[in-house]
């Protein structure tokens, strides 16, 4: 059984199947078109030569990643599961930037999907050569007292970094919260809580 179901341990899917050999994954929505990131893991009964069928399959969605402890699965969630929305809300914001600047709606929306595929693409290339870090690749764009630096100092100011920290760790909790049941009583209080 290859389950993607979100906040399901493969405990509760071998009790609720009876079959000993569970494999639970979780995707994100671009892997509909090849560009995915699933991370997965399987009940120690999967033989090794299973596993490679598994991780055959989840390739042909995009990258995977396999963790041998399950409870990866439920952080990736909040990253990767989840993280096309934080992504996809970015963008809508840029984009109604741009048309409030007087940009047309497609042209503002062609700039920002390029500016992320090419930003995500490339920054993919560096980590593939291990050149340079994501801040080292920021660097790269901010000039002193430009207009990169004014952009950035507004993000920052916005507390744009915990904010998303914040997202990523409340989605980890409901991911945990989803998981209750009366034989596993996740403890869904980790993590920072700002509010």
């Amino acid at each position: 059984l290859l389950s993607v179901v979100a906040g399901t341990s493969t405990k509760e899917l071998m009790e609720g199947t009876g079959l000993e050999k569970v494999a639970r994954c979780m995707p994100n929505t671009p892997a509909r078109v090849g560009a995915g990131m699933t991370v997965w893991c399987t009940t120690p009964s999967v033989t090794t030569q299973e596993q490679t069928n598994i991780r055959d399959i989840l390739a042909l969605f995009g990258e995977e990643i396999f963790v041998s402890d399950e409870k990866f699965v439920d952080m990736s969630t909040s990253i990767s599961g989840s993280g096309p929305a934080y992504v996809f809300l970015m963008m809508e914001a840029m984009t109604d930037a741009g048309v409030h600047m007087g940009f047309s709606r497609d042209v503002a929306e062609k700039l920002v999907l390029q500016t992320f595929y090419g930003s995500a693409k490339f920054a993919l290339q560096q980590q593939e050569q291990q050149q340079q870090h994501l801040s080292t690749l920021r660097n790269a764009v901010t000039s002193p007292a430009g207009t990169t630096a004014s952009g950035l100092y507004e993000l920052e100011a916005g507390n744009i970094r915990t904010t998303l920290q914040d997202a990523v760790w409340a989605a980890y909790r409901r991911s945990l919260e989803m998981g209750e049941d009366s034989n596993n009583h996740n403890n869904s209080n980790v993590g920072p809580r700002n509010k």
